[in-house]
Formats: C-alpha cells, structure tokens, sequence
C-alpha cells in the first residue's frame, strides 16, 4: 500500500475475502470433500470467514470505474462475515450432506504448511468505505451467495 501511494496521490487499493466461485478457489477445493460428506469445522469452526460473491466482486470493480474519485483501502468482502463453522454448516445444508468430521489446526498445517495460517486465524472485515459510499451487495448473506454459485455454476 504504501509504495502505491508513493507513485499516485489517487490509489485504489481492494482487499479481497474469499471470493465464492465454484471455479475456482477455496471453495472450488471444499466442494469434493463436502460433497462426499466429509465437511467438518475447521480447528474449532470459531475464526471469522469474511467471503465475497464473485458477482459482487465483480459489481464492485464496476461501481469503482463508474466512481473515479474513489481512492483510498476498501474492503471486499461482505457485509455479514461469519464463522467458519456457520460457513461449513450453511454448505453442508445445502448440499445435503453432515458437517462432522473436524480438522484439526495440526491436520491443516500438515497440508497447507504456511498457508494454513488462512483457515486457521480468521479475521473479521466488513466493507464499511463501500458501504458509506451507497454500494448494494446483491449477496449480502453467505446462504443465499452459496446457493447461487452452486446451483448456477459460478
């Protein structure tokens, strides 16, 4: 952030959640095991999931050009961040299938090594400038942005 501030007085910096696609990305990698019925809670399901829909992503980029006075850090993510067991619940339910099996944070480490800092620390980030600024998000509430990019393929 800072070295882009340097170049420009008018930065516009986005910081992502987890972008809901099924074409990619973390949830993209949880469908199979989900599906197969092996979903569970996440080193103790409490850490925050902030996500995004990729269409409200997408909205997003698109309020940005049609606002060029934006600058500044803004969030996307969702309003409505959750827990990463409501998240796994909500998925499983939806899938029809049971949310048992847990991982534990020594399991994700041992498969993601470094990485797993991701699904074992979770920090809760909320879109408060695009908000203030009059944005909607079509996806504002993590059942319904799942249902979509399941059930539509996105």
């Amino acid at each position: 952030e800072k070295y882009s501030k340097a170049l420009s007085e008018d930065v516009l910096i986005f910081r992502f959640g987890v972008v809901l696609s099924v074409k990619g990305g973390a949830l993209s990698q949880m469908l199979l095991p989900f599906k197969l019925g092996l979903g569970g809670p996440v080193a103790g399901g409490k850490q925050c999931f902030s996500w995004i829909h990729v269409d409200d992503l997408l909205k997003a980029f698109s309020y940005a050009i049609e606002h060029p006075d934006m600058q500044g850090v803004f969030n996307l993510t969702s309003p409505n961040p959750v827990t990463q067991a409501k998240f796994g619940l909500t998925l499983a339910s939806l899938l029809h299938r049971p949310f048992l099996l847990p991982l534990f944070k020594w399991q994700i480490k041992l498969l993601f090594g470094e990485g797993s800092q991701v699904l074992t620390q979770g920090v809760s980030v909320v879109p408060t400038k695009l908000l203030q600024l009059g944005f909607k998000f079509d996806y504002a509430e993590v059942g319904s942005a799942l249902k979509d990019v399941i059930n539509n393929k996105k």
